[in-house]
C-alpha cells in the first residue's frame, strides 16, 4: 500500500513538473519571422467624382522583428511586400455643343506595390496554456515602386438622331508616375501567438492597414485618377513563424 501511495505521488509530481515545462512562458528578447498577409483590399475616395466600386483579394508577405523591452511589451517592426488596390469608378460629361452631349465612364481596378517598414506596439497576455494573444498598434510608412490599372473606358455620344458607344480596353496601364512614391497607414490589428516547440511560435491574426495619406497626384495623366483623392485600405488574415 505504501510502495502504491509513493509511486502515485512520484507520478503526480511528474505530470506536475511536466505541465509547467509545455505551458512556461517561451519569450525571448528578440524573435525574427516570416509572415504571409492575404487580404480584402479597397481604395476609399475623397472626392465624389469618383467612387469605390469594389474590393480586390491580394496578398503580401514579409519579415518580422520583434523587439522585447517588457514582460509581454515588444516592438515590433520589419520590411513587408504590400500588395493594395481596388475597383474604381468615374463618369464624366460635356456638351460640345448645345445639341450633343458626350458621356465617358470609366471602370478600372487599380494595382499598387509598397514596400512598407511597419513601425508597432504588441502587446501580449500571458502565456495560456501554448497561446498568448496580443493586441498590436503602430503605422507603417511604404514607398511606391510598382502601379498600374487595367479595365475599360466607354464613350457615348448622343445628338437628335444619332446615339453611338464605343469601349476601349485598358491592359495594365502604367501608373506609377501617377501614384505618390510616399504613403502612411495607421495599423490595427489582434491574434494569437502558439507556442511550436522552444521558442518557435505560430503567429495569427487579423490586421486593418488604413491609409491616411492620399495615393494618388493630382496632376495624374490618367482620367481616373485626376483630382480623386484615393486612401489605400486593407483588412487581412496574417499568418507567419517566429523562430
Amino acid at each position: 500500500m505504501k510502495k502504491i501511495f509513493l509511486i502515485s505521488i512520484l507520478t503526480l509530481s511528474y505530470i506536475s513538473t511536466f505541465a509547467q515545462a509545455t505551458s512556461q512562458d517561451v519569450d525571448p528578447a528578440f524573435h525574427f519571422g516570416m509572415k504571409i498577409n492575404p487580404a480584402l483590399c479597397w481604395l476609399r475616395s475623397g472626392n465624389s467624382n469618383v467612387e469605390s466600386d469594389g474590393m480586390l483579394l491580394r496578398c503580401s508577405y514579409g519579415f518580422i522583428a520583434d523587439f522585447k523591452f517588457a514582460n509581454n511589451y515588444a516592438f515590433s517592426t520589419g520590411i513587408d511586400i504590400s500588395y493594395k488596390g481596388g475597383q474604381l469608378k468615374k463618369q464624366t460629361s460635356s456638351k460640345p455643343n448645345d445639341s450633343t452631349t458626350v458621356t465617358t465612364v470609366y471602370e478600372e481596378k487599380s494595382k499598387i506595390r509598397y514596400i512598407e517598414v511597419p513601425l508597432t506596439l504588441r502587446l501580449k497576455t500571458n502565456q495560456i496554456g501554448l497561446i498568448k494573444y496580443y493586441l498590436q498598434v503602430g503605422v507603417a510608412p511604404g514607398f511606391n515602386f510598382n502601379a498600374y490599372n487595367e479595365g475599360s473606358y466607354s464613350t457615348q455620344t448622343q445628338y437628335p438622331g444619332f446615339n453611338n458607344t464605343t469601349t476601349t480596353d485598358v491592359s495594365k496601364d502604367d501608373t506609377n508616375n501617377d501614384i505618390n512614391f510616399f504613403n502612411m497607414s495607421m495599423i490595427i490589428g489582434a491574434g494569437i501567438e502558439y507556442n511550436l516547440s522552444g521558442t518557435t511560435n505560430l503567429i495569427s491574426g487579423i490586421t486593418f492597414n488604413n491609409g491616411f495619406l492620399t495615393i494618388s497626384d493630382k496632376n495624374a495623366d490618367d482620367a481616373l485618377l485626376q483630382n480623386s483623392k484615393l486612401f489605400a485600405n486593407q483588412l487581412g488574415l496574417m499568418v507567419g513563424i517566429l523562430f
